[in-house]
């Protein structure tokens, strides 16, 4: 008698949900300037595009945020912001 055991790719399936959670960042910093239809953040960890179609980032400019988005491409896309005090 011969016996043959196959492994798959059991294990929890995660949700759709869960999955768009791990990909929302978020970043604090102050935005510095603008450049087109994006804004340059400045952070702790170095400069990234930011842009947003939900909220008027032109409010932000030159002032401490942190904001929470997705990441397209080389841009995170801005779902929120908040202003962080010193």
């Amino acid at each position: 008698m011969v016996g043959l055991m196959l492994g798959g790719c059991g294990g929890t399936k995660i949700s759709d949900q869960t999955k768009i959670e791990e990909n929302v960042i978020t970043k604090v910093g102050i935005i510095q300037t603008k450049w087109g239809d994006e804004y340059i953040l400045s952070t702790s960890d170095g400069l990234v595009n930011v842009t947003s179609t939900k909220i008027n980032l032109d409010d932000y400019l030159k002032k401490n945020i942190k904001v929470t988005g997705m990441f397209s491409g080389s841009t995170l896309y801005v779902d929120d912001v908040e202003m962080v005090t010193n």
